[in-house]
C-alpha cells in the first residue's frame, strides 16, 4: 500500500466535518468555560472564583456527539507548565467515556486516564483514587470534564441514578469547573430528578439534518472535498440524486453517512492490502446502494422511524 492510498484511508478513517451545527455547540463550550474562569493571578491561578455552569448535551445516536466532544477537547490541548518545585501538564479540557458497567471506581479511574495518569494500585480504596482525582483537576486546571455515554449510568442495575448525580456535582463543588453529560434524549430523567440539577445543568439537543437542503447538500459536498476522491463524484450536487438517496438512508445523521461511505469503500477493496488502484476507483450508486444494503438491508434506515420515535420520547 503505497503513500497516496494510505492518506486517502486515513481521510476517510477521520472524517470529521465542522459544520453549522458544531460550531454552534463548540461556542457554548466556550460560553461555559468563560463563565467558569473567575479572575486569575499572572502565573494562571484563580483570585476570585467563577461561577461555574453545565450542560446536558443530547441528541440521537449518529449526529456526532462524540467526535464534537472528543474535537473540542483537541481544540485546547494540553501544555505544560514549569514552576520552581515542578513541571505540571496544565489540560483545560478533558474527554471521558463513561465505563459500563458504571461504578465509582471505575469512575474515578476513567478520570485518571484522561488526566494522563495510569499507575494506579490495584488495592487502592476509592477514597484515596477519590481524593487523587480531585488533586489533579485543581493542580491540572481542569476548566471543564466532557462525560460521553452518560446513557451507561442509567443501564447498570446495580448502580443509582442520583448517586452518579452526586457524584458529578461533587466534582464541580470542589474543584469549580464546567461539566457536559452528553447522551441521547433517554438521560434527561437524570436531570429531572431534582430541582437542583436542573438548575445547575443547562440542556441543548444537537440537530440532525431534518432536510435534504441547501445545507445537507453543502455537508456531502464538504465531506467530498476532504476525502478528496481522484474522481469526482458530486455527492452534493441533487441532479445526481446522491444527496437525496445518503439523506434517506442516513436520516440526516452525519454519522451514518460516514459509516455508509466506508463500507462503500470497503466494498471498492481500497481498505484491503496491496490495493493501489486509486485512479480506477469510482464510487458510484450501485456501490453506495450495495453499502447501504449491507449495514441496514433492505430497510431505507438504520433505525425505523417508530423506534426513533420513542427514543426522543
Amino acid at each position: 500500500m503505497n503513500e497516496e492510498v494510505s492518506s486517502f484511508i486515513e481521510r476517510i478513517n477521520e472524517l470529521f466535518i465542522e459544520h453549522d451545527e458544531v460550531l454552534r455547540i463548540w461556542k457554548k463550550f466556550d460560553s461555559l468555560r468563560l463563565c467558569n474562569a473567575g479572575s486569575k493571578d499572572d502565573t494562571g491561578n484563580r483570585m476570585h472564583k467563577g461561577d461555574p455552569r453545565h450542560l446536558f448535551l443530547m441528541g440521537l445516536s449518529g449526529v456526532g456527539k462524540t467526535q464534537i466532544g472528543e474535537r473540542y477537547a483537541e481544540r485546547n490541548p494540553s501544555y505544560w507548565l514549569e514552576t520552581e518545585e515542578e513541571k505540571i501538564k496544565i489540560m483545560p479540557v478533558i474527554y471521558v467515556e463513561l465505563p459500563f458497567p458504571f461504578t465509582q471506581l471505575s469512575f474515578y479511574t476513567e478520570i485518571l486516564r484522561a488526566l494522563g495518569t495510569e499507575n494506579i494500585r490495584r488495592d487502592a480504596r476509592i477514597n484515596h483514587i477519590k481524593e487523587r482525582v480531585l488533586m489533579l483537576l485543581k493542580k491540572q486546571r481542569v476548566e471543564m470534564i466532557i462525560f460521553d455515554e452518560m446513557n451507561f449510568i442509567m443501564r447498570t442495575k446495580r448502580f443509582d441514578d442520583q448517586e452518579a448525580m452526586e457524584m458529578l456535582k461533587d466534582l464541580t463543588n470542589k474543584c469549580q469547573l464546567s461539566i457536559v453529560c452528553m447522551g441521547t434524549p433517554k438521560i434527561e430523567p437524570l436531570r429531572k430528578m431534582e430541582d437542583e440539577y436542573i438548575r445547575r445543568f443547562g440542556i441543548d439537543t444537537i440537530k440532525k439534518f431534518e432536510e435534504c437542503d441547501d445545507s445537507f447538500y453543502k455537508l456531502v459536498t464538504d465531506i467530498e472535498n476532504h476525502i478528496g476522491p481522484k474522481h469526482k463524484i458530486k455527492l452534493g450536487d441533487p441532479a445526481t440524486r446522491l444527496p437525496q438517496l445518503l439523506h434517506r438512508w442516513s436520516q440526516g445523521r452525519i454519522g451514518y453517512v460516514h459509516i455508509i461511505l466506508k463500507e462503500a469503500y470497503r466494498l471498492l477493496g481500497v481498505f484491503e492490502e496491496g490495493f493501489y488502484e486509486l485512479e480506477t476507483t469510482v464510487l458510484t450508486v450501485k456501490v453506495l446502494h450495495e453499502a447501504k444494503i449491507n449495514l441496514f438491508g433492505k430497510n431505507d434506515h438504520l433505525v425505523q422511524p417508530k423506534e426513533e420515535t420513542n427514543v426522543a420520547q
